[in-house]
C-alpha cells in the first residue's frame, strides 16, 4: 500500500522519465528540478516515493532505475540544524527511515528480477553503510540476509552475500558463530555464483575483526580453496580473477592461516600462471598471490620445498614468452611487467642457493 498520494507519485514518474531523456535540455531541466524541488526540500518524500517505486513500478527498467537514483541520493551530504555534513538518508527522522528501510527489505526479499535485485542490493548497502559509520545499527537487515542465504534460488543467495561484501560492518561479535556456518554453507553452495559470491564476502568481512577472531575462521580456507579449481576447469578467467583478487586480500590479512595447504595452493596457483588459455589479468593475479606471501610471510615461503624453484623459474618464463602476433605481444607486455615487477621483491625475500632451474628453460 502506498504512503504515498496518486498526485505525488505521479510527478515523481514523470521527473524519473524526464531523467532518463535523450534530450539533453530535458535532463538538466530534470536534474535541477529533482535538487530543487526534492532532494533539498523533501529528501523524506523522495526517498519514500522511490522506495515504493522500487516496489511497485510495472517494469524493470523503471524499477532498476529508481533504486539507482535512490542510492545516489541517499549517498548525498545536507548540513542538518547543528551545521554538521551528514548523509541524507541518516539526517532522515527515525519514524520516515524505518519505513523506508522496511520496504527496502521488503523488495530485496522479493524483486524476481535479478539485475533489478542487484540495484536494489546496492541501495541497501549504501544505507547500511551509512549506519555502520555512524555506530548506528539496522538489526533487521542482519536478519533478511540470513534468510535470503538460505533460499533456494541461487540468485538470492548470491545477492545476500553482495551486501555482506559491501558493508562488513553489519556483522557484530554476538553474531559470529551463526556468520561462519553462512559462510561455509556459501563455500559449498551448488552454484558457482554463490561459492564465488561468498568468497569476496568473506574477505571483506575477514578484514574487518580482530586477530583474536580471525582465528576461529581459519578452518574454513579448505572449502576456500575448493571453490578455486573447478573454475579453472571451466576456463572461467573473469571469475578465476575473483576468486583470486579476495585470495590475495586474505593473504595480505593472515597469510599464515594458508600453512597447512600451501603447497597445495603454490601447486595451483603454478598451474594458472602456466595456463595460456586464461587471459592474462588471471594470469597476472595467480603470480601476485603467490608473490603477497614473499612479502607477507617469507618464512613460509622459504620452508616450501618448491616455492622458491617454482615462482623465479614462471617469473623467468613470462619474461621469455613472447607471442606470435600483435595481440600475443601486448599480452606478453603485461606479463613480462607483472613478472619483473614481482622477480626482484622475490630475489630480495627468497633464498637462490638451491634455485634449480627446471630443464629446457
Amino acid at each position: 500500500m502506498s504512503l504515498l498520494s496518486v498526485e505525488v507519485h505521479a510527478e515523481l514518474t514523470q521527473l524519473l522519465q524526464a531523467l532518463q531523456s535523450a534530450d539533453n535540455a530535458t535532463r538538466s531541466h530534470a536534474e535541477e528540478h529533482l535538487q530543487n524541488s526534492w532532494t533539498s526540500t523533501r529528501p523524506e518524500m523522495l526517498l519514500l516515493g522511490l522506495a515504493e517505486k522500487i516496489q511497485g513500478a510495472g517494469d524493470n527498467a523503471a524499477r532498476s532505475f529508481a533504486a539507482v537514483i535512490f542510492r545516489r541520493i541517499a549517498s548525498k551530504t545536507r548540513k542538518i540544524d547543528a551545521g554538521n555534513n551528514v548523509d541524507v538518508f541518516y539526517s532522515l527522522a527515525k519514524d520516515h527511515a524505518s519505513v523506508i528501510r522496511q520496504k527496502l527489505l521488503e523488495t530485496l526479499a522479493t524483486e524476481p528480477d535479478r539485475l533489478v535485485r542487484n540495484k536494489i542490493s546496492d541501495a541497501v548497502a549504501e544505507v547500511a553503510r551509512q549506519y555502520t559509520d555512524n555506530n548506528d545499527s539496522w538489526p533487521e537487515l542482519l536478519g533478511i540476509l540470513f534468510q535470503l542465504s538460505q533460499a533456494p534460488e541461487a540468485e538470492k543467495r548470491e545477492n545476500a552475500f553482495r551486501v555482506f561484501k559491501t558493508t562488513p560492518g553489519i556483522i557484530e561479535k554476538q553474531h559470529e558463530d551463526t556468520v561462519l556456518q553462512a559462510f561455509q554453507k556459501g563455500f559449498q553452495d551448488d552454484a558457482v555464483m554463490v561459492r564465488l559470491a561468498a568468497m569476496e564476502a568473506f574477505s571483506s568481512f575477514f578484514g574487518t575483526i580482530s586477530k583474536k577472531s580471525q582465528i576461529k575462521y581459519y578452518a574454513l580456507i579448505p572449502d576456500v580453496l575448493n571453490i578455486l579449481p573447478p573454475i579453472k576447469d571451466s576456463r572461467d578467467s573473469e571469475d578465476l580473477s575473483k576468486a583470486l583478487l579476495a585470495l590475495i586480500d586474505l593473504a595480505e590479512t593472515a597469510p599464515k592461516m594458508f600453512k597447512q595447504l600451501f603447497q597445495t595452493l603454490v601447486q595451483f596457483g603454478v598451474s594458472v600462471i602456466q595456463d595460456k588459455e586464461l587471459d592474462s589479468i588471471c594470469r597476472q593475479n595467480a603470480l601476485e598471490l603467490m608473490a603477497t606471501f614473499a612479502d607477507y610471510a617469507p618464512s613460509m615461503c622459504r620452508k616450501d620445498p618448491s616455492y622458491t624453484n617454482d615462482m623465479i623459474t614462471q617469473c623467468l618464463s613470462l619474461m621469455t614468452d613472447l607471442g606470435e602476433d600483435d595481440d600475443d605481444a601486448a599480452e606478453w607486455l603485461a606479463l613480462d611487467d607483472a613478472s619483473t615487477r614481482h622477480f626482484y621483491p622475490l630475489s630480495a625475500s627468497l633464498p637462490f642457493a638451491h634455485l634449480q632451474m627446471s630443464p629446457g628453460f
